[in-house]
C-alpha cells in the first residue's frame, strides 16, 4: 500500500508548493483548488455540494490508486481537527498509513505572498482582511496530533 501525505495549512502558506515538489517525484496530488478550478469555479468559493462531490470523487480515486503503491498528496488547508480526523479514518479503513504535514509561514508573509497572487487552479486569491481571519480561525495541530511542520517564508 502506498503512504497519503495531508498537506495542511493557510492560503499562500505553501501547499501546492510542496505537492508540486512531491508531484515531480511520483506522487499523485489530489487538489481541491485544482479540482474545483477544473469544474468551473474560478473564485475559490465552491459550494458545499461540488465539494462534497470532490470529496467522493477523490475517495474513489484512492481506492483505485492505493493498491498500486502509488504515493498520494493531499493537498487542502484541512483547517479543523475534525477535516483531518475525518481524512486519517478514511484512510485507517483503507489500511492506509498517512502523515500530516503542516505548512507555516508569519502573517506578513502569507499577506506579501497573497498580494502577488493571480487566481489560478492552485491560486485562491483572499483579501488582507479574509487572510488574516481565516489564519486566525485555522485550528493548528497541537502536541497530541501527530504532524510534521514545515515553516516557510
Amino acid at each position: 500500500m502506498a503512504q497519503v501525505t495531508l498537506v495542511c495549512g493557510p492560503s499562500c502558506a505553501g501547499k501546492s508548493t510542496l505537492a508540486r515538489e512531491l508531484e515531480a517525484s511520483g506522487a499523485l496530488v489530489l487538489s481541491y483548488d485544482r479540482e474545483a478550478w477544473a469544474r468551473g469555479v474560478c473564485d475559490g468559493r465552491p459550494s458545499q455540494a461540488l465539494m462534497a462531490q470532490i470529496d467522493a470523487d477523490f475517495l474513489e480515486l484512492l481506492e483505485r490508486v492505493l493498491p498500486t503503491g502509488r504515493p498520494v498528496v493531499l493537498d487542502a488547508s484541512l483547517s479543523t481537527r475534525a477535516v483531518r480526523d475525518r481524512w486519517r479514518m478514511r484512510l485507517g479503513a483503507m489500511a492506509v498509513e498517512c502523515e500530516l504535514v503542516v505548512v507555516r509561514a508569519p502573517l506578513p508573509t502569507l499577506l506579501d505572498r497573497a498580494h502577488g497572487r493571480e487566481p489560478g487552479p492552485e491560486s485562491v486569491v483572499l483579501d488582507d482582511a479574509a487572510l488574516t481571519a481565516y489564519v486566525a480561525g485555522f485550528e493548528w495541530p497541537g502536541e497530541r496530533e501527530a504532524h510534521r511542520l514545515v515553516e516557510t517564508g
